[in-house]
């Protein structure tokens, strides 16, 4: 019998667990969670910061769920040091030994940019469910809350704080919503039916300073521009989580480095998810973290079994109530590439294809989840594709 320890509870340690579960039930493993929940969704947190749902609703793979897999989850006992020659580790309660293999699948971390003033009371990001539920309590002391970033975690937040009865500005330091999942012109579509909504969004604001003495009162931009608040969240992006690799001696550049099987520079040590880098990429989304923890599980098993071999970048989600999907290449500036573009102002919508050699490679789809579901076939199937391209959005 196999023993095993999996450092971290999200969704790349859960798609471990699950596989690991079915592959040999008589492996064990001991979960470590820096949390006192167990697995809940991170996207549906925003949920709960609407108000819409309770903690518990959201709370999908309970303690017992792990038993199943004969797996042992440790609530808010967080990993302080690996040590992957003898294969322990040592958390803040006590030293676990003994395992055969090693999986860090530890996440991200919000990432805050050097603002000024960025420490004050009142100054938060959001990535846990404790996070909103102290975002929740301080919509009841403040009068307005502005969220620095304008990408699709900051404009969920601003959505769901108006939801609970938050009155919002959500900035952005460039003139584009979603640079990661959208062009230009998609953006325009996006900001327009965000403000039909009464999102209320100020473009081209880049903070430099958060005004106040202890707590927030206004922001200041590079320019010298001003806007009140006193309450601010910060969502501008994530970095891989990566001190504890760090400390045990594994090879780390953004990410944990990895090779196609998910083994660290370490033998014996595997990693998954969001705080891994593959071929000098971190993507940090929930398809890879899918993608990853699979393979590490196959591999802790039976090393060499199952290779990764990239996972074609997708986001399919509800940005503020509209659906929106970006998959695979969506803005290609080589000439190799075609696009074809559909635009209804009244609607709302904005199609998007791009095509290589009859071929969908790639392209968004906001607000029709009809046509985003087609988009996602024609690329995952590869199907040739005949002109007129535009039937691509019938």
């Amino acid at each position: 019998m196999k023993k095993l320890a999996i450092v971290g509870n999200g969704t790349a340690a859960i798609t471990a667990v699950r596989e690991l579960g079915r592959m040999d039930a008589t492996i064990a493993m001991d979960v470590f969670s820096d949390e006192p929940y167990s697995y809940y969704p991170r996207p549906r947190i925003i949920d709960f910061l609407a108000g819409a749902v309770s903690i518990q609703d959201l709370i999908q793979y309970s303690p017992e769920w792990h038993e199943q897999y004969n797996a042992h989850l440790y609530l808010e006992e967080p990993v302080k040091k690996l040590d992957v020659d003898s294969m322990s580790l040592k958390t803040t309660a006590k030293r676990y030994d003994g395992y055969d293999r090693i999986l860090v699948a530890v996440g991200s971390h919000p990432w805050i940019p050097p603002i000024h003033g960025a420490d004050k009371e009142n100054v938060h990001t959001l990535r846990t469910l404790r996070d909103a539920a102290t975002i929740r309590k301080g919509i009841e002391t403040t009068n307005r809350q502005i969220i620095i970033g304008g990408g699709i975690l900051g404009i969920e937040i601003a959505a769901a704080l108006e939801k609970y009865g938050g009155n919002t500005l959500t900035i952005s330091h460039i003139d584009t919503l979603l640079p990661k999942q959208l062009d230009s012109a998609a953006s325009s579509v996006l900001l327009k039916r965000l403000n039909q909504l009464g999102l209320n969004i100020l473009m081209n604001f880049e903070c430099k300073k958060i005004l106040g003495d202890k707590e927030v009162e206004a922001l200041e931009s590079t320019t010298g521009d001003r806007v009140e608040g006193d309450m601010v969240i910060i969502a501008t992006g994530v970095r891989p989580n990566i001190a504890l690799a760090k400390t045990a001696g594994l090879r780390c550049n953004r990410g944990i480095v990895v090779d196609a099987h998910m083994q660290t520079s370490e033998k014996g040590c595997f990693a998954a998810g969001d705080c891994t880098e593959w071929q000098g990429i971190s993507w940090g989304i929930i398809p890879v973290a899918l993608d990853t923890g699979k393979v590490a599980a196959r591999n802790m098993v039976d090393l060499g079994s199952t290779h990764y071999n990239s996972t074609t970048p997708r986001n399919t989600l509800k940005v503020a109530g509209i659906d929106l999907t970006s998959i695979g290449e969506f803005n290609p500036v080589s000439p190799k590439f075609e696009s074809v573009v559909q635009v209804d102002e009244k609607e709302g919508t904005y199609f998007k294809a791009v095509l290589k050699d009859h071929t969908v490679v790639g392209g968004i789809a906001l607000g029709n989840r009809k046509v985003a579901l087609k988009l996602q076939r024609l690329v995952s199937t590869g199907k040739r594709v005949e002109r007129p391209f535009s039937d691509i959005f019938e």
